[in-house]
């Protein structure tokens, strides 16, 4: 399956159903009073975390959602049924955006108020005629009736969103986030019976529901992220500890899609870990793939620096872990305080042994530990998940240490 975590989307909620122009039709009652319905409200569309998706693959096909709208009110004061709610299954760890406002998908019927000039529209209710053919004149009704309000109520709710606004952030399984209100139902002529008019034959529209252009992503969920440069040997780890089966081979960016594996542990204890793309040096300002997956890193409870003994000439272990500190740095302050674990993997080999000494000294120099391993041997494997779950239970229980660059174990 393809890994999606961006996309844009179009949601409408549904039209409130139109009050309808009746009257009471009766044996023996020749002149019945008005008994029109009220218009049934609109569906909501409705956004629901769901911890078995991975992918927003599903909605980039289908970009527009619309909920169902509202049925016109019915003969005999009967209200018309409200339109069914549009639940959407995203995945847990989506965050919603709203982009735009979205126009309506066709042209309003002509003989609703959307024809008519704007100061009479905002002084009353402009409703249709009992057979459609004439378009009355505006009719004053209660300004604090309950159409007014929720029309009064939409508009305030749009005013306030900017593009980039974030409309909510789903966390866990089974959270649910109302991204748009179906419109209320119009009011049937019943409602407009006055001393004056004993026979109203207009009715109130029901109110449009909420339409926006959305943009959702997906940051993972995770206890740990793997943050490494390219070739370090993050698929390879994540390989040798769970079930994860990302590509491994011997070139820069096997990982293009972010990789999520959950680790067994003695005690019916587990980690879920996440690797995604390496990073190369300006990450944060767009260069490689790193940018589109830094934020999969946000949501991470414990950073594992993964270094090499062997990157590229000029460099050295320890220079490739302030440079990715650095990287972290420059995306965002959300990675500040982050605990850290570092380790050192590859120590099977010649250059894997060499490289230990050196870099354990100068982290030692620091107070930081390293975590010698091998992902291809399982040489060091154990003790260094040990810590990660220590570091891992630490945040859950919220008494991970203060601020520090990289934090001990």
């Amino acid at each position: 399956m393809r890994f999606i975590d961006q996309v844009r989307i179009v949601v409408r909620a549904g039209r409130g159903g139109d009050g309808l122009v009746g009257w009471r039709r009766e044996k023996f009652v020749p002149d019945g009073g008005p008994a029109g319905g009220d218009g049934g409200k609109g569906g909501d569309v409705v956004f629901v975390a769901d911890d078995h998706l991975t992918t927003l693959l599903d909605l980039k096909f289908r970009q527009h959602f619309a909920a169902e709208s509202g049925r016109p009110g019915g003969p005999n004061k009967m209200t018309g049924r409200s339109g069914n709610d549009l639940r959407i299954r995203v995945p847990v760890g989506t965050t919603v955006f709203f982009e735009a406002l979205a126009g309506e998908p066709g042209e309003r019927p002509p003989w609703l108020a959307d024809n008519v000039d704007e100061e009479l529209d905002q002084i009353g209710a402009i409703a249709w005629t009992d057979d459609g053919t004439d378009i009355p004149e505006p009719v004053r009704v209660q300004k604090s009736g309950p159409i007014r309000r929720a029309q009064a109520e939409k508009d305030r709710r749009e005013s306030e969103l900017e593009p980039g606004t974030q409309l909510g952030d789903l966390t866990f399984h089974g959270q649910e986030l109302v991204v748009a209100h179906g419109g209320l139902g119009g009011r049937g002529n019943v409602h407009f019976r006055s001393s004056t008019n004993r026979s109203p034959d207009f009715a109130e529209p029901g109110v449009p529901g909420e339409a926006y252009w959305l943009r959702l992503e997906l940051k993972l969920l995770a206890d740990v992220g793997i943050v490494g440069f390219p070739n370090v040997g993050k698929s390879t780890f994540i390989r040798a500890i769970s079930r994860a089966r990302p590509k491994v081979a011997d070139y820069p960016f096997t990982t293009l899609v972010p990789q999520l594996g959950v680790v067994a542990l003695a005690g019916e204890r587990s980690l879920v870990v996440a690797d995604v793309p390496g990073l190369i040096h300006g990450a944060s300002e767009g260069r490689g793939l790193g940018l589109d997956f830094l934020r999969h890193l946000e949501r991470t409870r414990v950073l594992l620096h993964l270094l090499s003994p062997d990157p590229t000439p000029g460099r050295d272990p320890m220079a490739d872990l302030k440079a990715l500190e650095k990287e972290l740095a420059q995306y965002g302050t959300m990675f500040e305080g982050r605990p850290r674990v570092v380790a050192l993997n590859k120590i099977d080999t010649p250059e894997g042994q060499e490289a230990m000494g050196p870099l354990r000294k100068a982290l030692r120099a620091q107070g930081i530990p390293l975590f010698p391993v091998s992902a291809r041997t399982g040489e060091g494997v154990p003790e260094l998940l040990e810590a990660l779950w220590r570091r891992v239970d630490m945040v859950r229980r919220g008494a991970a240490s203060g601020p520090s660059p990289v934090s001990q174990s």
